[in-house]
């Protein structure tokens, strides 16, 4: 025991990363133990650039979660401002996860600015990170997939039918729809246009109910409501 020797880590060893003390005693209970589990993640692959594109599949591999508690989580991260996700979906290149700086537990209300990590390696080439840093198709066609058993499900519930669905035009519009919001807001925007009056004169259509029309229709459906925040107005005649 005498002869063996102590190694003590060290911050400049390239197989450590770190993050700021302020996420785990100030947001942990705001974003939960798979928020913050998630934001280490994202930690290990950004190292000092504070940037990282690593896959939901691959995120949730290393985590042991689905794929659905991965995207709820980012969502959790992003209201919180700890990260500021870039989507690649346009360009057909992968998502780009920003750590945002944390100043004294709280994060910057504008904008924002890349974490900055004082040790470590810089990311891996573009070459050697491929694997790891794509996104996998299968992530979007599971969620197209859901968003149409989800639409079918509900139709046959509420209506009493089974609709026809354009798998090729509306899978467009479903990725498009994504692009912007979630699958649970996707979903909840299908529960209130079968619910609404709306889809008794326009017709059980998957196309209708994700047009820009009936989204914001939807939209304002959800805005705030005066009368409900000051009882007290009356409109005057």
């Amino acid at each position: 025991m005498e002869d063996q020797k102590i190694e003590i880590r060290d911050i400049r060893d390239s197989d450590w990363y770190w993050i700021s003390r302020n996420i785990l005693d100030n947001f942990t209970p705001k974003i939960g133990v798979i928020g913050l589990a998630l934001y280490n993640v994202y930690a290990s692959y950004a190292r000092e650039k504070g940037k990282a594109f690593p896959s939901q599949k691959t995120i949730a591999k290393k985590l042991g979660i689905s794929l659905k508690t991965v995207r709820k989580y980012n969502k959790i991260l992003e209201e919180n401002n700890l990260i500021k996700i870039e989507s690649g979906k346009k360009s057909g290149k992968p998502n780009i996860v920003i750590l945002l700086k944390v100043r004294g537990g709280k994060q910057l209300p504008t904008g924002y600015e890349s974490s900055s990590h004082p040790g470590g390696k810089e990311l891996p080439s573009k070459e050697n990170n491929t694997k790891e840093n794509t996104i996998e198709v299968d992530d979007i066609k599971s969620s197209v997939k859901e968003i149409f058993r989800y639409f079918r499900n509900r139709v046959k519930a509420v209506k009493g039918f089974n609709p026809e669905i354009d798998y090729g035009k509306d899978g467009k519009l479903i990725k498009k729809r994504l692009q912007k919001y979630s699958i649970n807001e996707v979903k909840n925007l299908i529960d209130w246009y079968l619910n609404s009056p709306y889809s008794d004169r326009l017709g059980c259509s998957l196309s209708i109910c994700l047009s820009t029309n009936v989204v914001n229709l939807w939209k304002a459906g959800r805005s705030i409501n005066l009368e409900k925040l000051y009882p007290s107005w009356q409109r005057q005649n």
